[in-house]
């Protein structure tokens, strides 16, 4: 296990939700959630249905925590990657009947639940950084001109 593990769709869908708005993240996590499904052998419409669910467990999660506090980034973030492992392994044992996880997987996937929740501040200040708000650039280089 390692860093690339972590449910970083998850995250990016949260700083979406948070400075783009219900549309934008919506038509993201879609798009992603095919793009996946496209790509991978397994069930069709699986990845879709869980970044859809990722996105529902943010919209609800933004209306009982701050999501623009780390706290709240962190409950929310770790709550959204909760639900979306655990559909994930509703979904696969209603398909896949002989289907068994044994403990060591579902203790990687706790690990990784709360790992995903404890980085999601560091993410979201990384992406804050990277993010140029061009009205902002704009307002600046008008008042300096002689």
């Amino acid at each position: 296990m390692n860093l690339a593990d972590l449910d970083l769709l998850t995250i990016i869908i949260a700083y979406l939700f948070l400075f783009y708005g219900h549309t934008a993240t919506v038509m993201f996590a879609f798009g992603q959630g095919m793009l996946i499904d496209l790509f991978s052998g397994g069930l069709h419409g699986l990845f879709t249905f869980l970044y859809l669910c990722v996105f529902g467990a943010v919209y609800l999660g933004s209306q009982l925590f701050n999501l623009q506090h780390p706290r709240g980034q962190m409950i929310i973030v770790a709550l959204a990657v909760l639900l979306k492992k655990m559909m994930f392994f509703m979904m696969l044992t209603v398909f896949y009947h002989r289907l068994s996880f044994s403990k060591d997987f579902l203790w990687v996937s706790v690990f990784l639940v709360v790992g995903t929740g404890l980085i999601s501040p560091i993410l979201f200040y990384l992406f804050d950084c990277l993010r140029a708000d061009p009205l902002e650039d704009t307002h600046g280089s008008l008042n300096e001109r002689p």
